[in-house]
């Protein structure tokens, strides 16, 4: 064992140089990558303002005023200068100059067709040091395969230099970069830098032999980190070439700085070969024991967090994706003009069916976060009635689907509107009747809501007490299964049954009633059938008609003022055709990108008003994206909406620190994202006019037209019955009264149609014209 710690101490020690190694190199890494970003952004803007009609005209007379106007504009530049194929030049310092850069080699690469960034030189027109970064002019013409002419921006050397100058270690430490030659870009050591009167000596050149061989290295495009001796001492040369540019940059650290900090590894070593030699056979058995159980329990976890994580990502992506597709396109149809009230009937279905199969996918991982206690309820104003048919209306096709019957109850003194979290409450009866469709062969399947009480409220809000029953007749379950019912995966009945679902929806259910205070019964008998049922404290919510019937009544069909361009970045297409054909219609201009390098570099040529990108993209990744627009002078501010089926919180929080200012969750909802797009870009939308206003234009004038000929009214007693449920909002109680007449009366069915018609668009207003007209002629 002494021998085994021995070994271990040298392998701690090499792992630790090799850490504050390693340290080192990414430090040279880091002004690397600041330099290249920098480089790469000021080649884009030299090659877009290339490709300008102003530039392409070789007018210098059009030119220089445009691009002095760019120079002030960027404030990175020190001049714009234009080149005809003969080496005669224009630019923004002196105009016309009488000198030929003909020689010079940028330009010789920039007229054979390819974009370049110079080594630094000394200018002939200014004789400041400077860095050209060329590129070919091309004509406007097809049938031009050369180059007519090059367009260069020079930089200042100041930006490198206050990059490399602030590469530190630490104190003692320095950096320098190099040309393509050998040549100091930047160094400390003045001798060593070009001036006017004298051009700076290689260091493939100098005497120095160790600083030949590294200058060799670095010339050659190589890196790594060395010790060697230099100035005559031993140092650490650590070195890192450049893509954007043919240079390279070192930061050279004295030995003692990096190997300094092992003396402290070096002192706890000591110390612990003293205390093995008298420990060591009370601690083996001890530390065989705890490695062992440490072992196999990080395997464990490691196991399963890698099979968790592995699913949850696999579950996000790989069916979301679709489900974004289906429920994408089902949004776009309902938004259509031109379909029917069938097809839109239909489509509606879709989507209800889309959201239900979302919200099952969704099973699994909510189950997780409740269990992390990381799921919160999120109640706001909606109107009951509608919201329980909804529900209603989806059970019933499952229902027909199984040739059972659906019967739906509701009491007629439900409140209106309520506050409820809408979708955990949607989550939890669905979840109840689908078991009940589920098990039930034969018979019926009941959903019944009644008032139980009304509660004292906080002021003015007035609070009820709702029960919720799903009763059916299907198989029944067992005393012995009833304790398990609840449990995580644990599925009871006949086994053909069991492989319909997950075991993890009353698990859920339960959980998420029990987080509104409540609880679920249960009551069954074998071969009879079960009933489930729970009670839960709504508020009522008198804002129910602006939250729940703004998208009904209101449909947008474009935006004031001037058109606006996002720019769609998503590797996959279909996520992007959602959002196309969502926003086009609207009036925006939708640019598509199919990865982050093109995003990036459409951004920085059109400077979009908005940006919607997805995360995870080969590459180039959404963050990494987020993160160059940010860096990017021109587009810094530019909004960004994160769009993503990642169900990470992490994933999600890290976008919006890198830089995002909204995040939009996949499958993307037409509704949020418009919310989205008026919150970042401060828009005043155009509505349509909505259908109700239609259909009261044309049912006044329907009525006006002898209506007694056409409909059958009731009596007046059910009349005055029907005008107190519409003055109280009752809609429900509307519908199921004219189901009703239509069963007693086949002449009433024409009345009972039209009534139910407009009840199911929740027009109160036109429900109380059409019945006082009748109530008035009837009397």
């Amino acid at each position: 064992m002494s021998i085994s710690a021995y070994f271990s101490y040298e392998a701690a020690r090499k792992i630790t140089l090799e850490e504050l190694r390693g340290r080192a190199f990414l430090e040279v890494q880091r002004g690397v990558d600041e330099i290249e970003e920098w480089l790469h952004v000021r080649k884009v803007e030299v090659q877009t303002l290339a490709q300008t009609s102003t530039v392409r005209s070789l007018d210098w007379s059009v030119a220089e005023p445009y691009l002095k106007s760019e120079v002030n504009r960027i404030n990175e530049f020190f001049i714009f200068q234009i080149t005809t194929p003969d080496g005669s030049y224009f630019n923004t310092k002196i105009g016309r100059s009488n000198k030929n850069i003909k020689d010079r080699d940028y330009f010789q690469k920039a007229l054979a067709g390819k974009s370049n960034i110079s080594d630094p030189f000394i200018s002939r027109s200014t004789g400041i040091s400077l860095i050209a970064i060329a590129t070919p002019i091309w004509s406007n013409s097809s049938k031009s395969r050369s180059p007519i002419g090059v367009f260069q921006g020079n930089v200042k050397v100041d930006h490198v230099a206050k990059v490399v100058n602030s590469l530190r270690y630490d104190k003692n430490s320095y950096a320098f970069a190099l040309n393509s030659q050998g040549e100091a870009i930047v160094h400390p050591n003045s001798t060593l830098m070009s001036t006017l009167e004298k051009p700076a000596p290689s260091l493939l050149k100098i005497p120095d032999r160790n600083l030949n061989a590294i200058a060799q290295r670095m010339v050659n495009k190589q890196q790594g980190i060395q010790l060697m001796e230099i100035d005559g001492t031993k140092k650490y040369i650590a070195y890192v070439p450049l893509r954007e540019a043919n240079w390279s940059v070192a930061l050279v650290i004295p030995r003692q700085s990096i190997e300094s900090r092992l003396q402290f590894l070096d002192f706890i070593a000591l110390i612990v070969g003293g205390l093995t030699v008298t420990m060591i056979t009370v601690l083996s058995r001890v530390q065989a024991f705890e490695q062992a159980q440490l072992k196999k329990s990080k395997a464990a976890a490691d196991t399963a967090n890698h099979a968790k994580s592995e699913f949850l990502a696999n579950m996000s992506h790989e069916l979301r994706t679709p489900l974004n597709g289906i429920l994408g396109c089902a949004q776009i149809l309902l938004r259509s003009k031109n379909l029917s009230e069938p097809q839109q009937y239909h489509v509606n279905i879709i989507e209800q069916c889309g959201s239900h199969l979302l919200t099952l996918i969704n099973d699994i991982l909510d189950l997780s976060k409740i269990e992390a206690r990381k799921l919160e309820l999120h109640p706001h104003d909606v109107h009951f009635p509608s919201f329980l048919q909804g529900i209603g209306e989806i059970c019933q096709i499952r229902a027909e689907q199984k040739g059972i019957l659906f019967v739906y109850e509701p009491a007629s003194n439900l409140p209106t509107g309520v506050h409820v979290d809408v979708k955990r409450l949607r989550q939890v009866l669905l979840n109840l009747l689908g078991n009940a469709i589920k098990f039930t062969d034969e018979g019926k399947v009941t959903f019944k809501i009644e008032v139980i009480d009304q509660l004292p409220g906080d002021g003015e809000t007035v609070k009820y007490r709702i029960r919720l029953s799903v009763e059916d007749t299907g198989i029944g379950i067992t005393p012995r299964e009833l304790d398990k019912i609840f449990l995580p995966f644990e599925q009871v009945g006949e086994k053909k049954r069991q492989t319909e679902g997950t075991g993890l929806g009353l698990a859920i259910t339960r959980q998420l009633v029990q987080m509104m205070d409540s609880d679920i019964h249960v009551k069954s008998q074998i071969g009879e059938g079960s009933t489930f049922w729970f009670e839960i404290a709504i508020a009522e919510a008198s804002e129910w008609m602006q939250s729940g019937m703004a998208a009904l009544k209101k449909q947008i069909i474009g935006f004031e003022g001037s058109p606006r361009t996002i720019l769609m970045v998503d590797d996959r297409w279909e996520n992007r055709t959602v959002i196309t054909n969502l926003l086009q219609p609207l009036g925006f201009n939708v640019v598509e990108a199919t990865n982050a390098k093109e995003g990036l570099e459409k951004a920085i040529a059109l400077k979009p008003d908005l940006v919607i990108t997805d995360l995870f993209m080969p590459e180039m990744d959404g963050f990494e994206l987020i993160q160059h627009l940010r860096h990017t002078p021109d587009i810094a501010d530019v909004k960004i909406i994160v769009s993503s089926a990642s169900v990470f919180e992490t994933d999600q929080n890290r976008s919006l620190e890198a830089g995002g200012d909204t995040f939009l969750n996949k499958p993307v909802q037409a509704d949020e994202l418009l919310d989205q797009l008026e919150f970042n870009l401060g828009l005043a939308w155009i509505y349509q006019q909505s259908q109700s206003e239609e259909q009261r234009i044309n049912f006044s004038a329907m009525t006006r037209d002898s209506p007694s000929d056409k409909l059958t009214p009731p009596s007046p007693d059910v009349l005055r019955e029907l005008l107190i449920l519409a003055k109280k909002g009752n809609f429900n109680a509307i519908l199921k009264l004219a189901d009703q007449l239509e069963e007693t009366d086949i002449n009433l069915a024409p009345f009972a149609n039209q009534l139910r018609q407009l009840a199911r668009q929740f027009d109160e207003e036109l429900i109380l014209n059409l019945l006082t007209q009748y109530e008035v002629k009837t009397v």
